[in-house]
């Protein structure tokens, strides 16, 4: 394969990229549909059939080889357990969200990693941050600023979320793992979990997974981690530089699903907050262009 130039952008590559970011950023309709259930049993089988599906995934791509030198190494080990744990939640805090209406503050989160991740370099990995990058964080920390002391809202999820979603992509990217073998891995802890909450929470007896709604619940394991398999073979095939820009249309696109389709509030001063942490969101996509190019 030809390497990625600016002149050529693999048509395969953008349309895997594009796949994810739309099943991304659909997430809100998709469990908004689940919310009859209750948050503990959709966790429950969003957990439970996670694994199964990897297992098939590995099977196809026949990447069973790469898992065995994991297990044994303790180096590579014990930090897959902890992405895990992290995954397991952030799903929960996902789920919640979208069931509690708190959709655009999900949102908020993830335009916040850049922030993150230029302060966490900073502190954890002595990277020079140069003054438009320090710009980025400022904004993006002034946007939440606004939302506490204009409206003394404690945007404590949307937060946890850029910060969970920052260490996760922190760990995984400094470890030698294949990313399918390293997300079956992580897969298999949140099995256990989500076995428990589906036997301490089961399904009344009128219902069964395999007819619908109900079979909604095991599917979600399938929708929510069939983006991330798209977004890994789009990053083998595009420039992680158009990818990484791709990548915040989906919460984009569950910021408008939270205000336009289910309603939720919007006042003057979250336009205020927003417009800050996406004016700091685009300084740093474009000091990050700046770089590539």
């Amino acid at each position: 394969m030809q390497p990625v130039t600016s002149r050529h952008v693999d048509g395969a590559g953008l349309a895997y990229g594009l796949c994810a970011i739309v099943i991304w950023g659909s997430f809100p309709l998709y469990f908004k549909q689940t919310e009859s259930f209750g948050f503990l049993s959709v966790y429950g089988h969003r957990a439970l059939w996670a694994m199964p599906f990897m297992f098939l995934v590995l099977l196809g791509l026949r990447s069973w080889q790469e898992v065995v030198p994991v297990f044994r190494s303790r180096r590579l080990l014990l930090p897959i357990m902890a992405t895990s744990l992290i995954i397991a939640v952030q799903q929960a805090l996902y789920i919640w969200g979208v069931f509690t209406e708190r959709i655009v503050e999900l949102s908020m989160g993830f335009y916040l990693v850049p922030a993150f991740s230029i302060f966490f370099g900073y502190l954890f990995f002595q990277e020079r941050i140069g003054r438009t990058q320090w710009l980025a964080v400022g904004l993006s920390i002034s946007g939440v600023a606004a939302l506490i002391v204009m409206l003394g809202e404690n945007p404590w999820l949307g937060v946890t979320m850029g910060l969970t979603f920052t260490v996760y992509s922190g760990i995984r990217k400094r470890l030698s793992v294949d990313p399918a073998a390293g997300l079956f891995l992580e897969t298999v802890p949140l099995f256990f979990i989500g076995l428990w909450f589906v036997i301490q929470f089961p399904l009344q007896d009128d219902r069964s997974l395999l007819s619908w709604p109900e079979l909604l619940l095991p599917l979600s394991a399938v929708y929510t981690i069939l983006p991330i398999l798209l977004y890994v073979i789009a990053a083998r095939r595009i420039a992680l530089s158009l990818l990484g820009t791709l990548f915040y249309l989906a919460p984009t696109g569950n910021f408008f699903f939270g205000v336009l389709v289910y309603n939720e509030t919007f006042s003057q001063i979250h336009v205020v907050a927003f417009l800050l942490i996406w004016f700091g969101l685009g300084i740093y996509l474009y000091a990050e262009r700046a770089k590539v190019e």
